[in-house]
């Protein structure tokens, strides 16, 4: 470097690499053929140099140079955004279909093109729709293909998205199906092992289930799925509902083309015999569409059904096993409404079973949602939640039958702190942490775990 300084050559950038790794490229724009001329004799007698040349463009400007001339040949609107929805780059045809110069492209929001995309929900978290969705810009009509790029530090965490590349596609046929509503999935606390497992599934081809109690967003999954899946892009959805399964139904499937989801909702509700069928079918390849199945439980379907789908399945966790994120659900289904939330209705909402789950949920908030205008509040209290006295759903009749109500709830909170010991796992229990989770004094956590021989480090059952 001292050479070029000798020279006064201004070197604006450099790399190492070539095919080899033992290559120095430098780049120095305006270099003179009298200054190379001196250079190269000077740089030769540096130790370990074998060859000096100058060539036109190092490696990265001409990688730069031929992305950039490829973007421009492309016909349709290409671009990225970082993780606050601003435009990094994009070609002349995005430019074009946002009715702006490509000089200003970059460093604009997103969100002013394309103001109804839900863009918050799809740089929050990488199990948004990714396929096929579609937008209007400008009077006219696209479907998106969303590519999240994503930091390989942290894969799947909510904080691993850098950004993401679009491309548009305008959709030339007016007489096509009409597009389902885009599917935004809640990934909060347990959920986000079933969004991410449904991420990794949806492009696959092989049939799917996805398990889950009434209101837990089975349908909402399905639907996900198909923007989750190259489908989308292309092909077209089907939706059948599972009563309904019939003979006819069957066939229709078998006339379908490859580029066809088809959701089956409540399949667990077919007769047994359509569902020997149907698994029968499966096997022998005689449906080619993409199958997303929806079921209470897979021990509900029939054994071939079973048997089938019992690799590919997802299960939706009930609203009552995510009650610390009860508070985060509550403030996406009111995110549209500018009512306050107060911690004593949240804590009287967390306090029940929800045995309809989300479904539950989002009706008594809108009951109360109702009440609060009703009285022209601006926060929604506990005297606003149209809340019944809570009926647990613990098998007490079961396994209480001949103890006493003591007896009971000595089995319960044994039952609580064997749970609690095996979940923190070995070497991490102290009576302090426990107290602090349970809510109670460390003393009383002692007494209690000295009462049912339980050790700190070790929960015997």
């Amino acid at each position: 470097m001292s050479i070029f300084s000798d020279y006064r050559v201004n070197v604006r950038s450099g790399e190492i690499g070539g095919d080899s790794g033992d290559k120095v490229y430098l780049s120095a724009p305006g270099l003179l053929v009298a200054q190379y001329q001196s250079i190269e004799k000077s740089l030769h007698r540096v130790r370990g140099v074998r060859q000096v040349r100058r060539i036109e463009l190092i490696p990265s400007e001409r990688r730069h140079f031929e992305l950039d001339t490829l973007l421009r040949h492309v016909s349709y609107p290409v671009l990225s955004v970082d993780r606050d929805g601003l435009i990094v780059a994009a070609n002349q045809a995005a430019a074009r279909a946002f009715g702006v110069s490509h000089s200003q492209v970059a460093g604009m929001a997103l969100q002013r093109f394309l103001p109804r995309l839900q863009l918050a929900e799809l740089l929050r978290g990488i199990t948004a729709p990714r396929y096929g969705f579609p937008v209007t810009v400008r009077g006219q009509e696209f479907v998106v293909d969303w590519s999240p790029i994503a930091l390989a530090e942290a894969p799947g965490a909510v904080a691993s998205l850098a950004g993401a590349v679009l491309t548009m596609q305008a959709r030339g046929d007016s007489s096509a199906q009409e597009a389902p509503p885009q599917q935004i999935l809640w990934d909060l606390d347990r959920r986000r092992d079933s969004c991410l497992r449904l991420q990794q599934m949806a492009p696959l081809d092989e049939p799917m289930l996805i398990c889950g109690e009434k209101g837990t967003g089975k349908s909402t999954f399905s639907r996900a799925a198909y923007y989750l899946s190259p489908i989308a892009a292309r092909g077209q959805l089907r939706e059948y509902a599972g009563m309904d399964f019939s003979q006819r139904q069957l066939e229709e499937l078998q006339a379908m083309p490859d580029d066809t989801m088809v959701l089956l909702d409540d399949v667990d509700l077919a007769p047994a015999p359509q569902q020997q069928a149907l698994a029968d079918c499966i096997l022998r390849g005689r449906i080619r569409p993409r199958l997303v199945f929806s079921a209470t439980s897979l021990a509900a379907l029939a054994l071939p059904l079973r048997q089938l789908l019992e690799p590919q399945q997802i299960t939706l966790p009930p609203l009552r096993a995510m009650r610390p994120a009860l508070a985060g659900f509550i403030q996406l289904i009111l995110e549209d409404s500018a009512v306050a939330l107060d911690s004593a209705a949240v804590h009287a909402l967390a306090l029940q079973d929800w045995p309809t789950n989300f479904a539950g949920l989002s009706d008594c908030l809108s009951a109360a949602l109702a009440h609060v205008q009703g009285r022209g509040g601006a926060t929604l209290r506990i005297e606003d939640l149209p809340l019944a006295p809570a009926n647990e759903q613990l098998p007490w009749r079961d396994w209480g039958r001949g103890l006493t109500l003591p007896e009971q709830m000595e089995k319960v909170e044994r039952a609580i702190l064997v749970e609690l010991l095996e979940t923190l796992g070995p070497g991490r229990h102290s009576t302090r942490e426990l107290a602090q989770r349970l809510g109670i004094s460390h003393t009383a956590v002692a007494n209690k775990l000295r009462k049912f021989g339980l050790s700190l480090g070790q929960a015997a059952r």
